[in-house]
């Protein structure tokens, strides 16, 4: 007979609200089970009103703890493969909420990609033990706009040439990355992924991209614009090809003019009245999102956005902001300057920039940072901000019944937070106290 974990006393993020109750997961099958009646043989734990939220999602992340997820996979470190430094940085980082994530490489040459992204597709293990689960590979470049590349290498976004014809990609990334062979001619659904990557940014207003959107987006990957030189319409464009979300908002992108609101002009929702098809579709369908109302990243480390633009972004769309990390090797490190792929990273706090200059190069901290510095300055409550890192992600991704929820049938995979009261703050922060996977408990802060 299975033997169920019972969690009780237990204040359960559901939806827009805390809900006092208690909660039944099966460890043997890693899932969220109804109450047992008649009741089953089960564990009680008695979590002393905390919350029980599910586990984070972070649809972009480059590395951790000094391993940088686009390094040559042949080389070692103390004689540590990729293999063993890739599972090392799952093991650590679900200490921090996030149980599941989209592993993600930066612009490369055609040769890494065909490397390094077999050891980043789905873990399509159970294992609770492994770590962080891979989700899919999201493949942040080299199609970009080349004025808008930020710190990714220059040589692979010039090697990409300026088009990004569907042909290119898929030779960039190697087919079978993409697609496997014999799902090449099958239109797939999202969430449903066909091969080892999940999510692709690309800026849409490159010859070929609306039609890269549009084909591998029917093939079940999910499309993201970004590092994009595109106005409003060619934003639009993009999205109505087939994409369905921005990364990172407001970088690496124009910015709003009250004349050409750029990228950020589609988080109103509004219809293009020049176009006669799209305000008919806006009447039929009453609602505006059925057109142009992406998701969106939002870095929320206090570097990369001013809190405002992010408390704006969110009152424009709030059911459209996804909180990410986009952080790099040096988060968990120390501050100093290190070595990054062909540059130089120099960490302090948490800015991380080209070494010498004052060029942002990505984050250095988690996504519970993220969640309490949006909490922080949006005021809004903690289970709508927990949708930022659970059931939307998981929603963007195609996952909304597996993944980011506590209902029955869900992978088991939750933390359990505490409340913390911090001198001079309206709003309290969030800690972990612990992480489940798949009904497992993985790790508890009280035993560290």
């Amino acid at each position: 007979m299975t033997h169920l974990v019972h969690l009780t006393n237990a204040r359960l993020a559901t939806g827009d609200r805390l809900v006092s109750g208690d909660l039944w997961c099966d460890p043997e099958a890693g899932v969220f089970v109804p109450p047992p009646n008649p009741a089953s043989p089960a564990s009680a734990i008695d979590l002393q009103n905390r919350i029980v939220a599910p586990g984070f999602l972070d649809l972009q992340i480059n590395g951790a703890y000094g391993f940088d997820f686009s390094e040559d996979p042949a080389g070692e470190h103390a004689g540590i493969s990729y293999t063993e430094r890739y599972g090392d940085v799952r093991r650590k980082l679900i200490a921090t909420g996030t149980t599941s994530f989209l592993p993600t490489m930066t612009s490369q040459l055609p040769d890494r990609y065909h490397q390094n992204l077999p050891f980043l597709g789905p873990s399509n293990s159970r294992d609770p033990y492994d770590g962080t689960e891979s989700l899919g590979a999201h493949c942040e470049g080299p199609f970009f706009a080349h004025n808008r590349m930020g710190v990714h290498l220059p040589h692979a976004i010039h090697a990409s040439g300026s088009t990004s014809e569907p042909k290119r990609v898929f030779e960039t990334y190697g087919a079978s990355n993409l697609v496997d062979s014999d799902l090449l001619s099958v239109e797939k659904e999202p969430g449903s992924i066909p091969s080892h990557v999940r999510m692709i940014t690309i800026a849409p207003e490159r010859p070929g991209g609306l039609e890269t959107i549009r084909q591998l987006s029917q093939k079940g990957i999910i499309m993201s614009i970004g590092h994009m030189a595109a106005n409003y319409q060619q934003a639009r464009a993009g999205i109505d090809a087939g994409a369905t979300m921005i990364t990172h908002l407001y970088n690496q992108m124009n910015g709003h003019h009250h004349r050409e609101p750029g990228p950020l002009g589609m988080l109103g929702g509004a219809s293009d009245v020049d176009s006669q098809n799209e305000a008919k579709n806006l009447k039929q369908s009453g609602n505006s999102d059925a057109i142009n109302r992406p998701y969106f990243g939002i870095i929320a480390d206090g570097n990369h956005v001013h809190p405002a633009s992010v408390r704006l972004a969110y009152l424009t769309h709030p059911e459209g902001l996804v909180l990410v990390t986009d952080a790099l090797l040096l988060l968990g490190g120390e501050d100093g300057t290190i070595d990054w792929l062909t540059r130089r990273l120099t960490k302090k706090g948490i800015s991380v920039k080209l070494e010498g200059t004052d060029i942002i190069a990505g984050s250095c901290v988690t996504l519970l940072q993220c969640l309490n510095n949006f909490r922080r300055w949006t005021g809004v409550s903690i289970p709508v901000a927990l949708q930022a890192v659970t059931s939307r992600p998981a929603t963007v991704l195609g996952l909304a019944h597996i993944k980011g929820t506590l209902q029955p049938g869900a992978d088991a995979d939750f933390v359990v937070l505490r409340e913390e009261s911090v001198p001079g703050q309206s709003t309290s922060d969030l800690a972990v106290d612990q992480v489940w996977k798949f009904g497992v408990k993985v790790f508890d802060e009280s035993a560290t």
